[in-house]
């Protein structure tokens, strides 16, 4: 009988308990909210406002952002790297952890009434936060969000810092994008015409225009530059169209990637001010502050551009030199890699990078037929392989007339004087040991 009956309570027990767990009256528990992410592949636009001021939009393009702005007339480009960096963060930026509910009217505590940071982000994912004080521990910052509405969570303070940048951190402030080694030819022009076109052929740039340089290669070296000046340095920044009064056009300059597809920059003075130029980008959307150096750096005349060295010579045959200085002569050998003096076998430090820097040696300006009257023979160099043939010869003339730090060059073929620095011969001057 007793057996029954236990049997009998024990059947109760688990009938009351499915009843009272399946009743509708009982509030499920749920699990601890956590802090929601995005799919940032659906998201086209991010909103951001920064201590209720600095409000500012990023908006998708098919091949990239914009920065848009109340009061701007255009959109700059934005940087799509830093646009990425504040997408990671939404996409998969955590919590420290969850805090609870918000009391009703207990806003103002943690600073959620007026929030540091606000964002929201629109498309196929949308999703708004608010970012208050920092903790008093300094751990964190009190946010809110608005998938969890009056959930309180703390967020690191790496999250926050990444979230509150300003809206020109994200401009672009590159004048071109691109790799330079699709860049196909590059003009250079004032007042509505080219100066001057290069155009690459079997990999390396030659002149196109003018006719009279037609053919002639450039030097790589300053190319390089160029191409770096454009692509790679960037404006010191991006301001409002009526931020400052345009002046006369300055510089033109149009660059012809593979596939024919040609962007343009115009750089124009500033009325008032001779420190900064304007330039905008056909590619890179801007109203882009240069700094003179930047500008300067841009503007290169034809000459510049010019392939101006005055010798090309295979250093590793040079075997031995000799120096002939008023009515001294000195000779120099080359043994085991080694420079040495002929007569007391001494070693010469330095003699290689001479070399490398007599072949690396521009002319300054264009070459004259013949030397002025008061110029004075100051060194003549000759360089001979290891048996002793000549490789070739070259003498340093000094002159009063020349600019300050040149003297005149000659390689003894017929072909004139060049204009030079004046830094190789005095090095070299100091490197042989002449007696008097």
């Amino acid at each position: 009988m007793l057996k029954r009956f236990l049997i009998f309570l024990a059947l109760a027990l688990i009938l009351c308990g499915a009843f009272y767990y399946s009743s509708p009256e009982k509030p499920l528990e749920r699990d601890e909210p956590v802090w929601p992410v995005v799919d940032v592949t659906k998201v086209d636009r991010i909103d951001v406002c920064v201590s209720g001021t600095d409000c500012y939009s990023l908006v998708r393009r098919t091949d990239g952002w914009d920065v848009v702005q109340s009061g701007w007339t255009f959109k700059p480009e934005a940087d799509s790297g830093r646009v990425e960096g504040l997408l990671s963060v939404l996409g998969q930026g955590k919590a420290l952890r969850y805090l609870g509910r918000v009391p009703t009217g207990h806003a103002v505590e943690y600073g959620l009434e007026s929030p540091k940071v606000r964002i929201a982000t629109g498309g196929g994912q949308e999703l708004s936060m608010s970012v208050g004080a920092q903790s008093p521990s300094g751990e964190g910052f009190f946010a809110l969000n608005s998938k969890e509405t009056g959930d309180l969570f703390l967020l690191p303070q790496e999250f926050v810092r990444q979230c509150e940048f300003p809206a020109d951190y994200y401009y672009n402030l590159f004048l071109l994008r691109g790799n330079p080694e699709q860049i196909s030819s590059i003009s250079l022009g004032r007042g509505g015409s080219f100066l001057w076109t290069l155009g690459r052929v079997d990999g390396e740039f030659q002149f196109v225009f003018p006719a009279p340089l037609s053919g002639k290669s450039a030097s790589g070296g300053d190319v390089a530059l160029l191409f770096h000046s454009l692509l790679e340095t960037p404006a010191k920044g991006v301001v409002r169209s009526d931020e400052y009064d345009r002046g006369a056009l300055a510089l033109s300059i149009e660059v012809v990637f593979a596939g024919k597809h040609a962007e343009k920059i115009e750089i124009s003075e500033i009325k008032g001010n001779g420190d900064f130029f304007l330039a905008n980008s056909t590619m890179c959307k801007g109203n882009f502050i240069l700094t003179k150096e930047h500008f300067e750096q841009l503007n290169k005349k034809a000459f510049q551009m010019r392939q101006r060295n005055v010798l090309s010579l295979e250093t590793g045959k040079v075997g031995s030199m000799l120096v002939l200085q008023g009515n001294q002569t000195f000779k120099g050998l080359k043994s085991d890699k080694t420079w040495i003096n002929f007569e007391d076998k001494k070693p010469l430090l330095g003699i290689d990078m001479s070399l490398w820097r007599l072949n690396e040696l521009k002319f300054e300006a264009e070459p004259v037929l013949s030397l002025p009257d008061k110029s004075e023979k100051a060194m003549e160099l000759e360089l001979m392989d290891g048996s002793g043939e000549s490789l070739v010869r070259v003498s340093f003339f000094s002159d009063p007339g020349l600019p300050a730090g040149q003297c005149w060059l000659s390689l003894g073929d017929g072909n004139g004087y060049y204009p030079v620095s004046n830094k190789l011969l005095e090095d070299l001057q100091g490197q042989i040991p002449l007696r008097k």
